[in-house]
């Protein structure tokens, strides 16, 4: 694929005729929808229509980034694709699904797609609804983790329910129709030597910040957790579907993932998630590990990891209970919580890969929007995002003391 499809009126008018009948646009205006290190994978817009008789409609579009190196750098064209798969089959039969229960408080948790196809991707532009992105370098506080695991509960609970009361259409909807585009073995010539860097990084950094008291207990520790041949590899391992509790996950919970709507009095009244390019079909904890581990401080958890995790359990319970499915999980708590404790080597790695990106300044972000006005050939191997911020290093050693402490790390 060369590049993306040109927005143009007609093309826009085509849209609208779908969203809003009868309207006549007469013009657009657009501008970046999101900053530099916000997004990785994509370019992102937001696009003002203008119509007759005062009318006006704000839309998001995301397109294949026009620098061709950075799209290949992201495997942009594999992930867009997936996420297209996502709109149009998957989040749509999960919503056919619930709509036919009485489900009070239903999971409503992800914009309209107005249209998706294999170079664009149309959405509702959810700051008209006054909804926000959170500061990817504050992370989530107490009150913001708790209610994006509410709703990350909900999402995977129509995954379980649906599961149960038809079988066969979520494997032909959902589980069937999603792939696995990051953590897969086709792409061990790509990220297998990211993933060496990554490892060496935190490496480093442990090697430097950990007392000569405490490295026999945490830096031997996580050099036998790194020792596989190819730790990309390990990576590759835990995301393939091996659990009946397997679910439809997110496959990139963090912060800029989740955009919040808040009450005139600043509490938080809803969440919505953005962004499914790495949607996959495997365990939920493949998402808790990742938000609580990359997303969150080891204060936090230490004080509240039992609070927050029930948070999604019994947001999930709920859904299981309005669907008459709950006799098909039994111990359903212990068993999450189980996993949880079981992919805690998952999250390290997501964290090892993640935390870069999410602690880097933003001119030290890969730019998206920017033209790619070289004739370099492309790189051999994914660029690792190589940063040593002080944020960054504490959270890879407090990190790697907690999942020591709790036998997470073997």
């Amino acid at each position: 694929m060369a590049g993306s499809r040109e927005i143009n009126l007609d093309f826009l008018q085509l849209i609208v005729d779908q969203t809003d009948p009868g309207v006549k646009i007469t013009k657009y205006e657009t501008s970046f929808g999101s900053k530099r290190g916000d997004n990785y994978t994509s370019m992102v817009y937001r696009v003002l229509l203008y119509g007759d008789a005062g009318w006006t409609k704000s839309m998001i579009y995301k397109v294949l980034p026009k620098n061709v190196q950075a799209r290949e750098n992201f495997k942009s064209e594999m992930l867009f694709d997936n996420e297209v798969r996502f709109y149009k089959k998957a989040h749509t039969a999960l919503m056919e699904y619930q709509d036919s229960k009485n489900i009070r408080d239903p999971f409503v948790g992800v914009p309209k797609c107005y249209f998706a196809e294999s170079d664009i991707i149309v959405l509702e532009d959810m700051r008209c609804k006054g909804f926000v992105m959170m500061d990817r370098l504050k992370g989530l506080d107490l009150d913001h983790c708790r209610a994006v695991l509410k709703v990350l509960g909900k999402f995977h609970g129509l995954s379980l329910s649906m599961k149960a009361n038809e079988p066969e259409k979520f494997q032909a909807c959902v589980s069937g129709v999603i792939n696995e585009v990051y953590y897969k073995k086709d792409n061990e010539l790509w990220y297998g030597g990211y993933y060496k860097h990554a490892v060496e990084s935190a490496k480093k950094i442990l090697e430097a910040e950990l007392t000569e008291e405490d490295k026999p207990k945490y830096l031997d520790v996580f050099k036998q957790f790194v020792s596989h041949d190819s730790f990309f590899g390990y990576m590759t391992d835990l995301v393939l579907p091996k659990s009946p509790l397997d679910v439809l996950c997110h496959g990139d919970c963090w912060t800029n993932n989740f955009l919040v709507r808040y009450t005139a009095d600043g509490d938080i009244s809803e969440v919505s998630i953005v962004d499914f390019q790495i949607a996959r079909y495997g365990s939920p904890a493949l998402d808790l590990t990742s938000l609580l581990y990359c997303c969150t401080t080891v204060d936090l958890r230490s004080k509240h990891l039992p609070e927050l995790l029930q948070s999604y359990y019994d947001s999930v319970i709920s859904i299981l209970e309005q669907t008459d499915c709950m006799d098909r999980y039994p111990d359903i708590c212990q068993k999450l919580n189980r996993e949880f404790l079981e992919y805690g080597g998952f999250g390290l790695g997501v964290a090892m890969d993640l935390i870069p990106i999410i602690t880097c300044e933003s001119d030290q972000a890969p730019d998206m929007y920017k033209e790619d006005t070289t004739s370099a050939r492309p790189n051999v191997e994914a660029s690792y995002v190589n940063t040593s911020n002080d944020v960054y290093r504490r959270m890879i050693v407090e990190l790697v003391k907690e999942l020591v402490d709790n036998g997470c790390l073997k």
